[in-house]
């Protein structure tokens, strides 16, 4: 079995790129094959804790095949606009290499270096930091918590993007399990693949959001059974159709208010080429919020729409004779947020339940969005795209009424394509208390930025910090947060670390 291509064009990024960046891509090119290694300087990482997904018990049965790592590389930048990119398959004359595989089994190898190749200095006055190898799963994508499964780490599920769900358990020293595989419903080529996951919030149903054979978005419910997830008796929430096979968010969580929230991109390309980021007929380029346990709908779709979105009532999609007789001025129902280009990664501060949404640039700025529960998230907010990137005018002249203008932006000299974390709210790193940790997955770089909650204001001259680890240039892909509050990273050099002191 070879393994799926990577998602090396999960963000997307400007063709005009800098000098110094084409550079790095010339190394993050031979990352991609596995050709490169690392020093380490025994500061930033501790292998002590590292369980192998090789030695897993449960992988040796016909029901649980074992996870393969051929490798692959692409010709194209991790975030090229281009939508005729031609995406090499693991033949590729360029993925041979196989320095960090096993040459027996072609699974992943555990972490044995220093996870650094940008700059790892430590700029904050506070006590240094470390990324703790947890485990080695190929492409992990998505690590939430289970709820009522303990108040300390919980039992976390990991989801990797060619389509399987690993439980680990509490014990990390045991092997982790898988609970489900869908690899045979989704397809993994270009940005698709297992995008998103969300228990619902007694922990009886996991949701799963993944792009389909044809390429289309998918939300299913599965029942779970004891810990596994019950596959034959997934149910079809939401079906979205995508034009192009790039920008599809993929983002979801239960919010404070107990519904399913859900990003997702503009439908791909490049400029907003489909147009639909200011379109209010379209769910693309939009954060949606349904009732997925309530259905008062009679076609393909089971959820119901909320009392209080703030379309609510003007489109009923099963009701055509409702809303606006112009289907083109139509506002769906299920938008709470629109405006978005591709919302890689959202998070709701446990603590205050403010909406985080990192949203991914295209050709110069990279931006956070910060929607405030005390304003009742800002219902129909207006993120802007593609009127604007970050504060800076993208396209057009109009300058709607309800547009909200990210809390923070960096552009492409510090990074290219933002991948959104979460605001801190564990007990083991007290200075970093409230702070909304983030990164860029091209620079593999980690970031920190401070808001002063008296008035929702950024502390630090409304500037990120250095946290001062990082992992290898183009695999930052996301982070997870378990039951106590404590952070992971997942990278695409098949590891998922977990955020601590250093001593």
């Amino acid at each position: 079995m070879t393994r799926p291509t990577r998602l090396v064009a999960i963000h997307t990024v400007t063709r005009q790129i800098m000098t110094k960046q084409i550079v790095a891509w010339l190394v993050v090119a031979s990352l991609w094959a596995g050709a490169c290694g690392t020093e380490d300087d025994g500061t930033n990482v501790d292998n002590t804790k590292v369980v192998n997904i090789n030695n897993a018990d449960s992988l040796n049965s016909t029901s649980s095949p074992q996870p393969t790592t051929g490798n692959n590389s692409s010709n194209n930048s991790p975030n090229s606009d281009n939508p005729n990119n031609n995406y090499p398959n693991a033949n590729s004359s360029a993925s041979t290499n196989t320095q960090n595989n096993n040459p027996a089994t072609h699974e992943p190898d555990l972490p044995t270096q220093n996870p650094s190749e940008a700059p790892t200095s430590n700029t904050t006055e506070n006590e240094p930091l470390t990324l703790t190898p947890v485990i080695s799963l190929p492409d992990p994508i998505v690590l939430i918590p289970r709820p009522g499964t303990g108040n300390q780490r919980g039992d976390l599920y990991v989801g990797t993007r060619a389509g399987r769900v690993w439980v680990l358990s509490a014990d990390e020293d045991e092997s982790p399990e898988m609970v489900l595989d869908i690899s045979d419903l989704t397809e993994t080529g270009c940005e698709n693949g297992l995008l998103g996951m969300a228990f619902d919030p007694d922990g009886h149903s996991l949701y799963i959001h993944y792009t389909d054979l044809q390429q289309d978005s998918q939300i299913v419910a599965f029942p779970m059974i004891g810990h596994r997830v019950l596959k034959s008796q997934g149910r079809t929430v939401l079906s979205v159709s995508q034009p192009h096979c790039n920008h599809n968010g993929g983002s979801m969580a239960f919010g404070p208010d107990g519904y399913l929230w859900l990003s997702m991109g503009d439908g791909g390309g490049s400029n907003d080429q489909f147009g639909h980021g200011q379109n209010l007929n379209s769910l693309l380029g939009a954060i949606l919020r349904i009732d997925p346990k309530t259905s008062t709908s009679t076609g393909t779709n089971t959820y119901a729409i909320p009392a209080d979105n703030p379309f609510a009532g003007t489109f009923d999609p099963d009701n055509p004779d409702s809303g606006n007789p112009d289907s083109e001025t139509r506002a769906l129902a299920e938008i709470w947020a629109y405006g978005a280009r591709n919302p890689w990664r959202f998070s709701f501060d446990r603590t205050t339940g403010d909406l985080w949404i990192a949203d991914v640039g295209q050709n110069k700025w990279e931006e956070i969005h910060v929607l405030w529960a005390a304003d009742n998230w800002s219902s129909g907010a207006n993120l802007g795209w593609p009127l604007y990137e970050g504060n800076e005018r993208f396209s057009g002249t109009v300058m709607p009424e309800d547009l909200v203008f990210p809390i923070h932006v960096y552009d492409h000299d510090q990074g290219c394509s933002i991948t959104g974390g979460y605001v801190y709210r564990g007990s083991s790193i007290a200075w970093l208390t409230g702070t909304y940790i983030f990164g860029d997955f091209c620079e593999g770089r980690l970031w920190g930025l401070k808001v002063d909650p008296a008035d929702n204001n950024l502390a630090n001259n409304d500037q990120h910090f250095e946290l001062g680890v990082t992992v290898p240039q183009a695999t930052l892909v996301s982070f997870g947060e378990d039951a106590a509050g404590e952070l992971y990273v997942l990278s695409f050099d098949d590891t998922i670390y977990r955020l601590e002191p250093a001593t």
